[in-house]
């Protein structure tokens, strides 16, 4: 049978999603409280696309908030609109169509300051208002607004804390943006006399809940935000972890081996749970720190209830560990490949443009080009970029250089895409082709294999995170 499922003329593609903004119209078209809804595809900042929705409320209004809610029940988080914007008509062209040319920026109006909209109120959460809206193209932006409720993500969120420290001289890791996503928390932070702020290594991403608490450990990099879709798929009640490296504030070294990386986030995560159960995931290069970690827990005689790890083949304990000889220009020209990979943005680096440039030449090249698409701010400093780079950097190299141990006692489960993994880099010597990529070889007892939607980097986005938050909550609620 053939499902009619309407014409395409408005599908556009968003950060790699394919989007019919007609589904979007339809669901409005629901709500009892708007007479007419038209979405469409702004880029008022270069390459930053967003949806916008254009609203005509029937004499009963509701509220941006109430919108965000009800969309929320019947569209992916991908789907729902950055920006509302409402109108007392729609424009029209001649031939009386919406004239969607003639559709306004969003922008401060009377229509969209509603009871709960809480404006700036002095020079500092302006200046931070002023910023999330030129760096998410949405406005106005209240005070108590939640940045990743408005579309935030995590190239955004590293764009956010750079405008900061540019604009404040204040250097807060991601961390901060998690324990305060709203300009009002931020503001409170930045009003603090101190210039210094302790560093953690946890992230609270999704503190809340009764259930033993999920930590989990980033990919090659260390930026943590990414995992926000996936602990608000796991629901209310699932506290999430996600651990960050020191080096990410460009100043500390980064550590050089996978081992020292698993004892330094143990140190971290016994500080708020002092024993076991552990349940522990990691994605990526997050996958050898997490199972260093399980490694190190038993040898404490700690219990490791769940070990996920998301799609990465096992580094076989016979085959000797690949040895690396890139010079800096290939280190760049790599590092560059892997945000583009992250990002959907392609940044012109080639290795014949910055071989003659000094290694601090290539770094301001590559902040220079991240400028450019707007993944830095104009001008910002280079520390944070550098805190990036040199931690990929020591995370490839310790990737290289672990070897798993074989004898791990504990279960694991695998979540794998349905594809090759793809060693876009050439780090493996070797992939495994079992179906459990090789961790059966690393565990005395088999390994479970649970295929997710997505690829290696789109598993942990909308909408192939759905699949593995259900996966995972399953997981989790059997051995809790």
């Amino acid at each position: 049978n053939i499902e009619f499922l309407g014409r395409i003329d408005n599908q556009v593609k968003i950060r790699g999603f394919r989007i019919e903004t007609g589904e979007i119209e339809g669901v409005l078209a629901q709500h009892p409280k708007l007479r007419e809804a038209v979405v469409i595809v702004r880029e008022d900042i270069p390459e930053d696309k967003r949806l916008v929705a254009y609203l005509v409320p029937n004499q009963e209004k509701t509220t941006i908030k109430d919108l965000r809610s009800f969309l929320k029940t019947k569209l992916p988080q991908y789907m729902i609109p950055a920006a509302f914007v409402f109108l007392e008509s729609m424009p029209l062209t001649a031939n009386g169509k919406v004239n969607r040319r003639a559709l306004p920026i969003p922008e401060a109006t009377s229509l969209v300051h509603q009871i709960s909209f809480i404006a700036p109120r002095d020079s500092l959460e302006l200046q931070l208002a002023q910023i999330w809206s030129e760096i998410l193209a949405v406005s106005p932006i209240g005070v108590r607004d939640n940045f990743f409720d408005l579309g935030g993500h995590s190239l955004t969120a590293v764009r956010l804390m750079a405008q900061i420290e540019k604009e404040f001289g204040k250097n807060l890791s991601l961390a901060h943006l998690f324990q305060g996503p709203t300009v009002e928390e931020l503001g409170i932070l930045l009003h603090q006399k101190t210039d210094t702020y302790s560093w953690s290594p946890l992230v609270a991403i999704q503190p809340q809940g009764n259930r033993p608490p999920f930590f989990c450990m980033p990919g090659s990099g260390g930026n943590v935000v990414y995992f926000h879709q996936l602990a608000r798929h796991l629901g209310n009640d699932q506290p999430f972890y996600a651990l960050q490296p020191p080096s990410l504030d460009g100043v500390s070294e980064p550590f050089g081996r996978v081992e020292e990386i698993a004892a330094y986030y143990l140190k971290a995560i016994q500080s708020l749970q002092p024993s076991g159960p552990y349940f522990l995931g990691g994605h990526s290069f997050g996958v050898l720190v997490a199972f260093e970690m399980a490694q190190q827990l038993q040898q404490q005689g700690e219990t490791v209830a769940l070990l996920a790890l998301f799609d990465l083949p096992a580094l076989i304990p016979s085959s000797a560990p690949k040895q690396l000889d890139w010079d800096d220009t290939r280190w760049l020209t790599n590092i560059a490949h892997i945000l583009e990979m992250l990002s959907g943005k392609n940044l012109d680096i080639s290795s014949e443009a910055i071989k003659p440039l000094t290694p601090e030449e290539q770094l301001n090249y590559l902040k220079q080009q991240m400028e450019t698409v707007n993944l830095l701010p104009p001008n910002s400093g280079i520390e944070r970029l550098r805190g990036i780079v040199q931690t990929i950097k020591a995370d490839e190299l310790a990737f290289m250089s672990y070897v798993p141990r074989g004898g791990y006692i504990g279960s694991i489960t695998l979540f794998r895409t349905s594809k090759v993994y793809q060693d876009e880099l050439d780090l493996f010597s070797k992939i495994p082709t079992d179906s459990t990529w090789g961790w059966n070889q690393c565990s005395s007892q088999p390994v479970a294999v649970e295929v997710v939607s997505g690829t290696h980097t789109t598993m942990l986005a909308e909408p192939y995170v759905q699949v593995l938050a259900g996966k995972l909550k399953f997981c989790l609620a059997r051995v809790c």
